[in-house]
């Protein structure tokens, strides 16, 4: 029984490999064009069903996670993954041609995971060795392979035809814990601390999901297709959703989302010297009134 299953998962990928293929020849929309949704029924229910689980189950554990770990752990285990997925980003560097970068991520790689300890402490970003995000679905369309159809895939969140197979792709290849342990449970342990680690980062989202007024399933679908696209193109064309970025090594995802955590931590400072600016005019109307005070007291004397 044990042999069976690798094989049975292997058949169920290909099978997934063949439908976003599929999907992704059913229409090839150019790149700067509009979201093509046109599943967007199912994707709302699918994206409710992901809501739900992500509301009872990963936002209380990852809350819970962020409060009980010190945040240099918490750094760590993110730290440990971001490592991990670099040899995922420079097997595609090369596939795009990218040699150069491909030269940067090889050595991001190897100096985190030498001096770094395994990736637990990030030296090569001060070092000036960069972080980057490729992924087998940008590979896909710098090959000039359409995206596809959205889709909103149940538990994994937006992608589209071409960014499903890549993560098929991915999964039988570059994915190092899949591939390298053997041990189901520590698999398994592993990935569920990998996507707890993530989810955690990304509270900040979750929290302007719900503060979206109109449509969140219609912000999150645009954001995703946007940030795909710029990524894809390293910012070099338009998103047809709003003007991507000409630098290539521009703020990812996460970086945004680190800058609304600034701006909430701006925000309370700005509250902070507010009050404090009217501390200090209280001071000074209770020295008024007590300036008033004492010259009530010299006329009463008098």
């Amino acid at each position: 029984m044990p042999q069976t299953m690798p094989f049975k998962r292997k058949q169920y990928t290909f099978i997934l490999l063949i439908w976003a293929f599929f999907l992704g020849g059913c229409a090839s929309n150019p790149p700067t064009g509009p979201v093509h949704d046109p599943f967007e029924n199912v994707n709302r229910q699918i994206y409710r069903f992901n809501t739900a689980v992500d509301n009872a189950v990963l936002k209380p554990v990852a809350k819970g996670y962020r409060f009980v770990l010190p945040d240099f752990v918490e750094v760590g285990i993110f730290n440990f993954f971001s490592n991990l997925d670099d040899v995922n980003v420079i097997v595609n560097d090369v596939l795009q041609g990218k040699f150069r970068q491909a030269g940067s991520d090889t050595g991001r790689f190897l100096y985190n995971s030498t001096a770094g300890i395994f990736g637990l402490i990030d030296f090569a970003t001060p070092a000036g060795l960069v972080k980057h995000r490729e992924s087998f679905g940008q590979t896909l369309g710098v090959w000039g392979i359409g995206e596809g159809p959205f889709v909103m895939l149940p538990l994994l969140g937006p992608n589209n035809s071409r960014s499903t197979a890549g993560l098929v792709v991915e999964n039988l290849t570059t994915d190092i814990p899949n591939r390298a342990i053997d041990d189901d449970g520590t698999r398994l342990g592993l990935t569920a601390l990998e996507i707890v680690s993530l989810r955690a980062r990304l509270l900040s989202a979750g929290n302007l999901l719900d503060a979206a007024a109109l449509d969140p399933y219609l912000l999150l679908r645009d954001f995703w297709v946007q940030q795909h696209r710029r990524l894809t193109w390293d910012g070099t064309r338009k998103t047809g959703i709003g003007e991507a970025s000409s630098d290539s090594d521009g703020l990812d995802e996460l970086d945004e989302l680190d800058q609304l955590d600034e701006m909430d931590e701006l925000d309370k400072i700005d509250r902070m010297d507010a009050l404090d600016e009217m501390d200090e005019l209280d001071k000074i109307d209770q020295m008024d009134e007590l300036d008033e005070l004492d010259k009530m007291d010299e006329k009463d004397q008098k």
